[in-house]
């Protein structure tokens, strides 16, 4: 999951339009699905803060299959990340201030799709990939939550990428739904860019641990397909 879309992680420098002076909120008509930070004179660190503080809400994937949960729902746009399969992705304003990632992967029958087997099949799937992009990660870490009622496993991993001269960190994480769809397995990333902000990258990232993977809320009983 963390090689996703690597060179995202950098973000773009902001234009020359006029900012607010440091600590000051963006003015409301500047915030927008493109720049959800608006003119704030930072406009990642108001782009975390603004989710940190806005309720859960949800993006849905484009045959409305299932709904993902995403605090300030409507500044999320859907789209595709290069890299990587996945079933459907989003991302916070233009310079990506946050990404996140929906996979079903498929299971062989009479195999096990509990959160444990689900982890398992998604790290081994992942890791050549991790490796591929040169991602440096720390140790995973695991939390254990429930969703409908089962056991399901949370990983938490810090990291960095370098991109030419520069190192980019970020922080991400994971759940693996349990015995959401009978041969497949539903999982859920984000990753959050720190660009010198790291206790709020690391703050944000534990809200999706602590409040928002449990409100996945899919919309069939069989595995969704990209039609």
């Amino acid at each position: 999951m963390v090689g996703v879309g690597v060179s995202t992680l950098c973000g773009c420098a902001a234009g020359s339009a006029s900012r607010q002076p440091p600590g000051a909120p963006p003015k409301p008509q500047t915030v927008s699905v493109a720049e959800p930070g608006g003119d704030a004179h930072n406009p990642h660190r108001a782009a975390l803060q603004r989710l940190l503080d806005a309720p859960w809400g949800s993006r849905n994937d484009k045959d409305d299959q299932l709904h993902a949960p995403t605090p300030d729902w409507e500044h999320w746009k859907r789209v595709r990340f290069w890299g990587v399969k996945h079933f459907t992705g989003f991302r916070y304003g233009d310079d990506h201030h946050v990404m996140a990632l929906v996979f079903v992967q498929p299971v062989p029958s009479g195999e096990p799709t509990d959160s444990r087997s689900c982890t398992k099949r998604f790290e081994a799937w992942g890791w050549p990939k991790v490796e591929a992009f040169e991602v440096g990660l720390s140790p995973l870490r695991t939390k254990r939550r429930e969703y409908r009622g089962k056991p399901m496993l949370v990983k938490l991993v810090d990291g960095y990428v370098d991109l030419g001269l520069e190192r980019k960190f970020f922080s991400g994480a994971w759940a693996a739904y349990p015995d959401v769809y009978p041969d497949a397995c539903l999982i859920y990333a984000v990753a959050i860019p720190w660009r010198g902000e790291e206790a709020l990258a690391k703050r944000l990232r534990d809200r999706w641990v602590l409040e928002g993977f449990q409100r996945m809320h899919p919309l069939t009983r069989e595995a969704p397909e990209r039609k």
